[in-house]
């Protein structure tokens, strides 16, 4: 009984307290009532700055809360170094632009690289904005003024007001696209449960924005699993240590310190009468947590954390693409100084090594071309018979004996089967790789990361294939020779929309294919062929 009429009596003297305090408000250089618990410190704050020395209920004498804490009005602070340029802005202390400054990560026209869409940010919020289940005080939270302390690479941000005291620290590194924020929530000096989010759109503000190259991509055990953005249609739910917002080339990576609960979703907003997604993820708050914000460079990530090497996904060729193809593109790069030259020799390269497997192949089909009439007139034989004539086995022996002697037709098939493979590797190399982002070739084509913008390499590379078609010995029906005329139109259309980059691979491709197919045509074709085969049967004897 005794607590309750000590704890009553406190509560009565402290709403005295405050009722008189709000109806005479003392300067602020005035000490405060007895009663009152003793200040923690003589500083004297700012011009701007409420700190009246009133210790509320949980707190103990000594430990005072600040009652009120904010600027006087709303301003970015710049932290700049080698690699980047941040902006935090103190009106919610949120994260208002991050430039990338260093070379080669400029946009189209050589000035610094944004990597934070202001116009979804203005709609759905800013990077580094805190939430808690309460939306009053997420909207409250969101206008908060904060005071802001800058030390060298180091922000500390803090408000005060109505109870709630918020504050973050951030530290930005010199050495990598990193930095770490710590934060810290309360009412009425109670800790408050809260969220770190990122949203409001991430990647590179210089080209257009396309949401199915939006992705959030977390850890799971030790494997990376990507959630496309026009792909999320409910919250995800995962526990995690690493979750990131990224698109083609560049990420903002979390770094927790252990696995937490991690939400990802999306949210909808009208840019310029436009519907659009933009991306939130949401990790708890109050520990130090790191986040990279930078280029997809495999040595930078790898810095920031070992485990971020992996994410990088090559595809399924990546045991093509990444230990040998990207290696050598970027060693002969480093000689002829041009990622589109490179490409034109690494794919002579590529065709002279398989150069032996096309000669065998293309003569492959010129024997089957010699015995195609024997295989017509004993295909017309088996369709005149009945399904149940056992000549048709008959036939079918003598058909699988000529190209027992002579090969078989699929063999014409293997070079171009194994092309694939290396032209897939090329595909996600180009996609994944940063090192060919704005990389020029020649006139036009200023990156090979991007589409043809006039399409002059996709037409060049039908017509390629076209001729490589004509000069290439067939087997087949006059009906079917047709048919496979639409090959190059498919392959055409496809084209247009991928990287110039590979499809001038594909090109140099077929522009070498053709000159193998016309080597061999004079030195293992027809007559050619038919002496030199006497000329060695002749020295032979």
């Amino acid at each position: 009984m005794d607590n309750k009429r000590v704890l009553l009596a406190f509560i009565l003297s402290f709403a005295v307290l405050i009722a008189f305090r709000w109806a005479f408000p003392p300067a602020a250089e005035q000490p405060a009532p007895p009663s009152a618990a003793p200040p923690a410190a003589t500083t004297v704050p700012p011009p701007d700055i409420k700190q009246p020395p009133i210790a509320p209920k949980g707190q103990t004498a000594g430990a005072p809360v600040l009652l009120e804490l904010h600027a006087d009005r709303a301003e970015g602070t710049v932290v700049e170094n080698s690699l980047y340029k941040a902006t935090v802005y103190n009106e919610g202390g949120v994260l208002k632009s991050f430039q990338l400054i260093k070379a080669p990560y400029f946009d189209g026209t050589g000035h610094p690289l944004e990597l934070i869409n202001g116009v979804s940010a203005n709609s759905v919020g800013w990077p580094l904005s805190i939430t808690t289940e309460d939306p009053k005080l997420d909207a409250f939270l969101s206008h908060a003024v904060f005071v802001v302390h800058k030390d060298g690479d180091n922000l500390s941000l803090e408000f005060a007001g109505e109870g709630i005291h918020v504050r973050k620290s951030l530290e930005f590194s010199r050495s990598n696209y990193e930095f770490t924020i710590t934060t810290l929530l309360e009412r009425e000096g109670q800790p408050v449960p809260h969220q770190i989010v990122w949203q409001g759109g991430f990647g590179d503000q210089s080209v257009p924005d396309e949401p199915k190259k939006k992705n959030a991509v977390y850890d799971a055990n030790g494997k990376f699993t990507r959630v496309v953005l026009s792909g999320i249609k409910a919250p995800v739910d995962v526990m995690t240590s690493l979750v990131a917002a990224e698109d083609q080339y560049f990420i903002s990576m979390f770094m927790l310190p252990q696995p937490v609960p991690v939400k990802i979703s999306e949210t909808d907003f009208n840019a310029a009468d436009i519907p659009s997604k933009a991306l939130k993820i949401a990790v708890p708050g109050g520990e130090t947590v790191r986040i990279y914000v930078g280029p997809k460079d495999e040595a930078r990530l790898q810095q920031a954390d070992p485990r971020l090497g992996a994410i990088l996904d090559y595809g399924f060729f990546g045991f093509i693409s990444k230990p040998v193809i990207l290696p050598v593109l970027k060693w002969i790069h480093g000689y002829v100084g041009n990622y589109g030259w490179a490409i034109v020799l690494i794919t002579i390269l590529v065709n002279l090594v398989l150069f032996p497997l096309r000669l065998k192949s293309q003569i492959s089909m010129q024997k089957m071309q010699k015995i195609q009439p024997q295989i017509n007139t004993l295909q017309d034989k088996y369709k005149k018979l009945k399904a149940n004539d056992p000549r048709r086995a008959e036939i079918q022996a003598e058909i699988m004996k000529l190209y027992q002697e002579h090969g078989s037709p699929i063999g014409g098939c293997l070079p171009l089967l194994l092309q694939m493979p290396v032209m897939l590797s090329f595909y996600s190399m180009l996609s994944v790789s940063i090192e060919l982002r704005q990389a020029p070739w020649i006139l036009w084509i200023h990156d090979l990361s991007r589409p043809d913008p006039y399409y002059i390499i996709p037409i060049f590379m039908a017509i390629a294939m076209i001729i490589g078609q004509k000069m290439t010995p067939t087997t087949v029906d006059p009906a079917q020779a047709k048919m496979m005329l639409i090959m190059p139109v498919v392959m055409t259309v496809f084209f247009l929309w991928v990287q110039s980059g590979l499809t001038l691979y594909w090109l140099t491709s077929n522009l070498v294919g053709i000159g193998q197919q016309w080597f061999i045509r004079k030195y293992w074709g027809g007559d050619t062929k038919v002496k030199l085969v006497k000329a060695s049967q002749g020295n032979s004897r």
